[in-house]
């Protein structure tokens, strides 16, 4: 019998399990091909999620032990290499301000001098020729002797570096595919040493970025969607009536999901003013499910708890509910990583969306809900920007209600409110849907099953 061409899938991030594995992104390519498994025990624990060990066979698994200090270092040349290619873009002043935040002006200031012509070919030689290719890595392409490559990825971390090391050592021969994981990846990453022979984005905006941000070649680029949102394809199962039960909700009354920001600070002043809108009948007949971002942190000064306020015409969603508890007093290192099951019966139930800047967003136009970017710009602590590229190209649209300032909001909630039910509206909102993320009637994992099939 035949024996089957191996494909080794790296996985170096815990978010990427909730986004290809426990959907089962890979099972057709899974009937073909002996896949094999590579997680950075590193970090995080792998072996020991419970997602890795109900859809994958300890057989089909293998381990590296890449340093965090090994991905410092390469670290400092991606710095290096997104301030170089990102200069003269629309993103550039934010993610100056973003890095100067984060890592310091004076460091900003000479990964941009690292940057210049020349200079920065030395040094991209230098890290490449010192840094190599980790010893795990070769020591698992040289037993496994694969096939082809499949990193989903948010285009930075362990893995993305020693595999494109590998592809070009290859002289590339052995198919190198990226699969995006984040709407914000193709803007804001970059690529240090090589290009994969494929990068999987999710539509003609990525597509756009992709080219642009990280100098990719359009041929070698493929849009399929994002492999976490597929299950917004399938029909609701569910009655209204069966959705307002698990959500504890009255299906009678119209329902504005409130998605929490990753810092969370001060949600519960706007909550409150919500509550009062209602009270006071600017918006009829409404009830608001309060849905905590699964980054969200400890309470921001003078925020109230949740749950000591005694709320009218406000719920949190219950499957958050401990995790909110937890995050506010103890906030773990880790997102809550929630079943997408979750977010396809919330967005089938809701009548409409607030939202900060987050990929809520764009869920919430591929269900036609309307949405409210709700982002007060003097609560803004530097760490989101709507001048970034797949934020601004959104807010641009003429379906999308858009809020900056606070004094703005009861006049925005409702515009919202006044779009509810309104089914043209709703098509309008998933057509415009299709630039952030391609509509296909075939689902992400056929579409790369036949990428592969191309290849090997």
């Amino acid at each position: 019998m035949k024996s089957k061409k191996k494909i080794l899938v790296f996985i170096d991030l815990p978010i990427i399990l909730r986004h290809f594995i426990a959907n089962n992104t890979f099972r057709y390519l899974e009937k073909e091909y002996d896949l094999v498994y590579v997680f950075n025990q590193e970090k995080y624990n792998f072996l020991s999620d419970s997602i890795v060990k109900k859809n994958i066979s300890s057989k089909k698994i293998r381990t590296t032990k890449i340093s965090r200090k090994r991905a410092g270092r390469w670290f400092l040349l991606y710095i290096i290499t997104v301030l170089r290619q990102q200069k003269n873009s629309p993103n550039y002043k934010a993610r100056l301000i973003f890095e100067e935040n984060r890592l310091g002006k004076r460091n900003v200031f000479l990964a941009r001098i690292a940057g210049i012509p020349i200079l920065y070919d030395f040094i991209r030689f230098i890290f490449i020729k010192l840094l190599g290719i980790d010893n795990d890595i070769k020591s698992i392409f040289e037993k496994e002797n694969p096939s082809l490559i499949i990193h989903p990825s948010i285009l930075q971390g362990y893995y993305v570096n020693d595999l494109l090391g590998m592809y070009e050592r290859s002289k590339k021969s052995i198919p190198l595919i990226f699969l995006m994981n984040s709407w914000d990846n193709p803007s804001s990453k970059a690529f240090c040493t090589g290009s994969p022979t494929k990068l999987v984005v999710w539509g003609n905006q990525t597509k756009n970025h992709a080219v642009k941000y990280m100098k990719m070649s359009p041929e070698d680029i493929e849009c399929f969607g994002a492999a976490q949102f597929e299950i917004y394809k399938k029909k609701c199962r569910y009655t209204k009536k069966e959705l307002a039960e698990f959500f504890k909700v009255d299906p009678n009354k119209k329902i504005i999901l409130y998605a929490g920001a990753g810092s969370g600070k001060h949600e519960t002043e706007y909550l409150i003013e919500l509550d009062n809108f209602i009270s006071k009948n600017y918006l009829n007949n409404c009830h608001i499910i309060y849905r905590p971002h699964p980054w969200r942190g400890l309470l921001g000064e003078g925020e109230k708890d949740f749950f000591s306020i005694k709320w009218e015409n406000i719920s949190i969603d219950p499957t958050m509910s401990d995790y909110y508890k937890k995050q506010i007093r103890n906030p773990s290192q880790h997102p809550s990583l929630f079943d997408y099951e979750i977010s396809y019966k919330l967005l089938n139930l809701v009548d409409a969306v607030i939202s900060p800047l987050s990929t809520m967003l764009i869920e919430s136009l591929l269900n036609g809900k309307p949405i409210l970017l709700f982002f007060p710009k003097k609560r803004n602590d530097g760490a989101q920007s709507t001048e970034v590229s797949h934020y601004s190209e959104l807010i641009k649209l003429k379906n999308v209600n858009v809020c900056f300032e606070e004094k703005e909001f009861l006049s925005s909630c409702l515009k919202l409110f006044s779009q509810i039910n309104s089914k043209t509206f709703g098509r309008s909102l998933k057509k415009d849907s299709e630039f952030f993320v391609k509509s296909s009637k075939i689902s992400y994992g056929e579409n790369l099953y036949k990428l592969v099939k191309k290849y090997i």
